[in-house]
């Protein structure tokens, strides 16, 4: 099942927000005014006039035969790609922000999740941002201690939860191992924020602290350019010592001026609606300094009347209201239809799942015949397989079970290599009370009997490079999100040529999407300001505006929501997809008694990444103890794995090992995915409170 497998994702990895020196509040953009109605020349005669109204009256006649036809083309020419996505996303998102005189801020989120249809998930997580840059210098960076952590479920979803270290956030993973859940669930989270405000001077730059300061500033992202779930709506309530001065909100891509709504006093409210994957959303608000204690941030080393006439207004008003009312109904037959006949995953016919007509290598579907019998749809059937699919790499694992390429996908090849000799991994744990594990990488020269795929000697040139062959992980921070960029495309090229899939996952999702949001986007600004505009262009009779632009929406989400099940596999993918969850089955339920002592050090290391991207690590190290201890009383005793060098006192253990390689998996997805981020400076003043561009921030998912 797909879902432990995003739970060990953790979100795909908070970012550290870039955000601007000294911004500027941008200005709200003002609603275009609706064209002044043209004064209709007046004739002298009789017949002038009418002759001007035939004419007018001729043109509606155009305008509404133009604009049914393309109305009735418009949706149909929309069927080019799809994507998998589930339709999951966060339903309701509201937050009080209880922002204290000491400069800590107690968060209590209320979040109503609703997990794919069809589909059991044991729960959701949340990353919360503590660490990033700080005004693009080097070696140093803001913390928000993050404390006090309670979870809870109204709805009564299992609402267990362990708080863990992921790169440049912390994660609360709620949920049980256990149990599993679907549907809609409401959870309560809160927990507290150390050192979050921002104490100002006049002129807009930051004090050293709020007794020289004038204003004190809550500059922060509530969700990161790295959420990549759908939010519907967003709510959030900041209570202070104080009535806000001023606030500011902004929503959408890194960058974004896009205002979302906020209200200034005693509490300040946020509000923002139909945050897409990818959007931000960020608030300020200012308090006078006398509210607040000395605080400061910690940083670390480390419609008129027409000349047209209402002659045309009825003709014009059928086809609006026949293509508002008719468009939704033909985006759903369409997309019905192409999801009936396209959308399904192919599958070999009269063959048991996960086997194919021929076997080749694996590593590309040779061997498979092009005319073999295929059929659509049906449930994958997954029987135990004690073997990776043949050829499949880790990263190809996880990339196949959710068409996804995912940082984690990345850091389990990253283990892989180690473990085929293309470089070690050291642990480094630091000698400081406070200090954090770190990891040195060194470059091998690998086998001479193997080859790398592209992406794979890509991962290896981003890593290494210029830095040489020893790299500490760390030192990847903040400037490898484009490179891993790089090595996600190339994993979609990979699965392409495998026959996988007939195109990339991730194109057809960004297709369906862009579709999608076009349509959305033209009903909105329709229903809110082409409906005027329309209205003074043809006269006071017409009031079919409302219906296209609600036409238009309501298409937009059937194309967006259908489509998402067209990213099909082909028959070649469904059955690497049986083996591949087949031996995910192998994994979870293996007895030590089954393995051979002589093969045991090295199916550790060789099924251990593929553990990793199931989530399982765990589990594997657990049977492996049981493995060491028997061949111990044997006399036998295994050897450890060399690729992965231990830091702790005592000696190493498969246990240890592994859970220091799934520590090594999640801080690397968080160091991968990482950019600079914050800046003291006022969000009022010098360039912008820019989406994204205050400190914090979140992201979540479901495992």
């Amino acid at each position: 099942m797909t879902g432990s497998r995003v739970a060990h994702r953790r979100g795909g990895a908070p970012a550290a927000l870039a955000a601007p020196t000294a911004p500027t509040a941008p200005t709200a953009p003002t609603a275009p005014t609706a064209p002044t109605a043209p004064t209709a020349a007046t004739g002298s005669t009789g017949s002038t006039r009418r002759t001007r109204v035939t004419r007018a009256s001729g043109r509606g006649g155009v305008l509404a035969l133009l604009l049914a036809a393309a109305m009735l083309l418009l949706l149909p020419s929309t069927a080019l790609a799809a994507s998998n996505a589930t339709g999951e996303g966060m339903q309701s998102f509201k937050a009080v922000y209880d922002v204290q005189a000491d400069g800590s801020m107690r968060v209590t989120e209320t979040i109503t999740w609703r997990f794919p249809a069809g589909e059991e998930r044991h729960g959701i997580f949340r990353n919360i941002v503590v660490r990033m840059g700080w005004n693009d210098e080097p070696g140093r960076y803001r913390y928000f201690d993050l404390t006090d952590v309670e979870v809870s479920s109204p709805t009564g979803a299992p609402d267990q939860f362990k708080v863990s270290d992921n790169g440049a956030a912390q994660e609360i993973r709620i949920g049980s191992p256990s149990e599993y859940t679907s549907g809609t669930q409401v959870y309560v989270v809160g927990y507290t924020l150390h050192d979050v405000v921002n104490p100002i001077t006049a002129d807009g730059k930051p004090a050293t602290s709020s007794d020289q300061a004038s204003t004190v500033e809550l500059y922060y992202n509530v969700f990161g350019t790295n959420e990549t779930t759908a939010r519907d709506s967003a709510q959030i309530e900041v209570k202070a010592p104080d009535a806000s001065t001023k606030v500011a909100c902004f929503q959408g891509p890194q960058g974004s001026t896009t205002a979302c709504t906020a209200k200034a006093g005693e509490p300040s409210t946020f509000t923002a609606t139909n945050l897409a994957s990818g959007d931000a959303m960020t608030i300020l608000a200012s308090y006078p300094a006398a509210a607040f204690d000395s605080v400061q941030p910690v940083v670390l080393e480390g419609d008129s009347q027409s000349s047209v006439g209402s002659a045309a207004a009825p003709a014009l008003n059928a086809a609006a209201w026949v293509a508002g009312i008719g468009a939704p109904f033909v985006a759903l037959a369409v997309m019905g239809t192409l999801v009936w006949t396209r959308g399904r995953d192919e599958r070999y016919a009269d063959l048991t799942p996960g086997l194919t007509p021929s076997f080749g290598s694996g590593a590309s579907g040779d061997g498979t015949p092009t005319a073999a019998a295929t059929v659509r749809g049906g449930r994958t059937t997954v029987a135990v397989q004690f073997q990776p699919p043949a050829g499949v790499q880790p990263g190809m694992v996880g990339t196949i079970i959710d068409e996804t390429a995912n940082p984690i996908d990345v850091s389990a090849t990253i283990i892989d290599l180690a473990v085929r000799g293309y470089l070690t991994i050291e642990e480094d744990a630091g000698s400081g009370m406070f200090s954090r594990t770190d990891w040195t990488l060194t470059r091998q020269p690998g086998p001479s009997d193997d080859r790398l795929l592209p992406y794979e000697r890509q991962l290896l040139d981003g890593v290494f490079g210029s830095r040489g062959d020893v790299v500490v992980l760390s030192e990847l921070k903040n400037t490898f999100a484009s490179t891993l960029k790089g090595i996600q495309a190339e994993m979609y090229r990979e699965v392409v040529r495998r026959h996988w899939f007939r195109t990339s996952p991730e194109a057809q999702r960004g297709v369906w999407q862009g579709l999608g949001v076009l349509l959305v986007v033209g009903g909105f600004l329709l229903l809110f300001f082409g409906q005027g505009a329309l209205t003074a262009i043809v006269g006071s009779g017409f009031t079919g505006g409302f219906a296209l632009g609600a036409g238009l929406i309501v298409s937009g989400g059937i194309v967006t929501l259908l489509g998402r099940r067209m990213a099909a596999k082909t028959a070649e993918g469904s059955a690497v997809l049986a083996q591949s969850l087949g031996f995910k089955e192998y994994l979870l339920t293996a007895e030590a008694g089954q393995i051979e002592f002589e093969e045991a050090s090295n199916v550790f290391s060789r099924y251990l990444p593929y553990a990793v991207v199931f989530g399982v690590a765990d589990r594997w190290a657990s049977t492996f103890a049981k493995v060491a201890q028997a061949a111990e009383a044997a006399g036998q005793p295994l050897v450890m794995p060399t690729w992965y060098l231990w830091s702790g006192s005592t000696m190493p253990d498969f246990t240890s090992i592994a859970n220091g390689v799934d520590s090594f998996s999640t801080t690397s997805t968080g160091t991968f995915t990482s950019t600079p981020g914050s800046s003291g400076s006022s969000g009022f003043s010098g360039g912008g409170g820019f989406s994204g561009g205050g400190g914090g921030g979140s992201s979540s998912g479901s495992w």
